[in-house]
């Protein structure tokens, strides 16, 4: 019995081991100033990043020197995931901050910036002895895939001249954040189901990610015209970020019957989760039902958790 409860014993000691050996931290990067003065390490507590699982990061400043003490030592972080076409990043989401750390100010930096940044230090730094370190650190959640923008920094004055050296060092981590499936869906329909003979009319696409995550890797929508049908042009309309106004893009071509359109990223949900394409072409002369159809195609490494949403055929006879 007391070799049972020993070995039981032994195995919960080495498990536990274990568990601590795989949580430790992985050092991601390091620098250090010009003058030797501070070292920055930069960590985390997955060696890498993917959607919608909690990542924490761990910066830490280190006085080298073995004589001086350092002043207005700060720590500072930025992050923002891959957003294409987007003016500043969607994300990932902030989950919680170390001890000791707290948003930035918009008084201190533009509000875009401070949006996505935290100070673990007093924005006026604080005072490391020779050897001395301060850490901060930051959990974030990657809402869609590419690389993160994970920037770090620290700062210092000058023991000598007492000027301040502004995120000196810095670093940032760009290690790409792997996506998650999320849901793609199209509709369309044709600007009139009995369109004359000969003439001219126009398909509408809507294109929509339904979430939960965002794309990353683009998206391909692919019409195959019938021979029926002439392709004229094509365009697609999405939301300026900046202005919040629809705007006009021809990114569609066509080798033959074929027309392939590149969709931007599109996050999940809101304006900058869809984008409608259209296409214009010629009826034959010859009165007739048209069957044309559309679908969507995921670029990889980026995966749709439901097909089935992925195509769109639009009927119209002609008269």
């Amino acid at each position: 019995m007391k070799m049972i409860l020993s070995a039981a014993v032994l195995l919960a000691v080495c498990t536990a081991i274990a568990s601590r050996a795989q949580a430790a931290p992985t050092v991601l990067q390091t620098a250090t100033s010009p003058d030797g003065l501070v070292t920055l390490v930069l960590s985390s507590s997955n060696p890498s990043d993917a959607v919608g699982v909690n990542n924490t990061y761990t910066w830490t400043a280190i006085n080298n020197s073995a004589t001086a003490t350092l002043t207005g030592v700060i720590l500072g972080s930025h992050w923002g995931d891959y957003c294409s076409g987007c003016v500043s990043p969607s994300g990932p989401t902030l989950i919680s901050m170390g001890p000791g750390c707290g948003g930035q100010s918009p008084s201190e930096f533009p509000e875009a910036i401070a949006h996505f940044g935290v100070w673990c230090t007093p924005s006026t730094g604080t005072t490391l002895a020779p050897g001395q370190s301060v850490s901060g650190s930051v959990t974030l959640r990657p809402g869609t895939g590419g690389p993160p923008i994970y920037g770090v920094y620290t700062g210092y004055n000058d023991p000598i001249t007492g000027s301040q050296h502004f995120a000196i060092p810095r670093l940032t981590q760009t290690n790409v954040v792997a996506p998650a499936a999320t849901d793609i869906q199209i509709t369309g329909a044709a600007s009139s189901g009995a369109p004359p003979a000969g003439s001219t009319f126009t398909y509408t696409y809507q294109v929509k990610n339904a979430g939960p995550w965002g794309t990353y890797g683009g998206i391909i929508l692919v019409d195959t015209l019938p021979a029926s049908l002439t392709y004229v042009g094509s365009f697609l309309t999405v939301v300026s970020p900046v202005t919040g106004q629809p705007v006009e893009v021809p990114f569609c071509s066509a080798v033959g019957q074929t027309v392939m359109c590149p969709l931007f990223d599109l996050q999940n949900g809101g304006t900058t989760g869809q984008v409608t394409v259209t296409l214009t072409v010629t009826a034959s002369s010859v009165a007739q039902q048209i069957v044309n159809s559309a679908s969507l195609h995921t670029v990889s490494p980026q995966t749709d958790s439901n097909t089935a949403n992925n195509s769109v055929t639009v009927s119209v006879t002609t008269k």
